[in-house]
């Protein structure tokens, strides 16, 4: 007899009375009501049922999950270093550069070279050399006034008041 009492109990765990779908759904609507919305419905919605096996719904939250991570690090893969034959290719190229700007260096020290002997020939004095460091040394400082007025070019001119144009007035005058 204890036999078929265990197997009566397996078979009512099982099975649901419509009593207990009833006061399921009661619980339900009583929490929805706590936490429904005036924009909200008045009947708490029904659970969505999904026919499919356990297995099924736990796979697909696997793949679903899977294909995130790999969505995360697709472009982590994409990123490859430099192969031997780019990063000679690199070097090349900036050492021809390097090259290319000592040239140009040595070309301009050999015309300021040809350019001193020419003076010295021609027979410019030391006096009139140190007159040209001089004027060397004003082209600098117009250069700053030409950057503090293009700084001052974006500046805002706010209208001064009526007293400030008679006084500019007068200034022509």
């Amino acid at each position: 007899m204890d036999g078929e009492d265990d197997s009566n109990l397996v078979i009512k765990k099982r099975f649901v009375s419509e009593a207990e779908l009833d006061e399921r759904r009661k619980r339900r609507q009583e929490e929805w009501e706590k936490v429904r919305k005036p924009e909200d419905p008045k009947e708490c919605p029904e659970e969505a049922y999904d026919p499919r096996s356990l297995y099924e719904r736990l796979q697909e939250q696997k793949d679903r999950k899977q294909q995130e991570y790999e969505e995360q690090f697709k472009f982590k893969n994409m990123v490859r270093g430099l192969d031997e034959d780019e990063t000679n290719f690199l070097d090349e190229v900036s050492r021809q550069q390097e090259l290319i700007e000592k040239q140009r260096r040595e070309e301009e020290l050999e015309e300021l070279k040809e350019y001193r002997s020419n003076l010295n020939k021609v027979g410019i004095s030391a006096e009139n050399k140190e007159v040209e460091k001089k004027l060397a040394v004003k082209p600098i400082e117009t250069k700053n006034k030409f950057s503090q007025a293009k700084l001052l070019a974006g500046a805002v001119k706010h209208k001064s008041s009526e007293s400030g144009n008679s006084v500019k007035r007068l200034k022509p005058d």
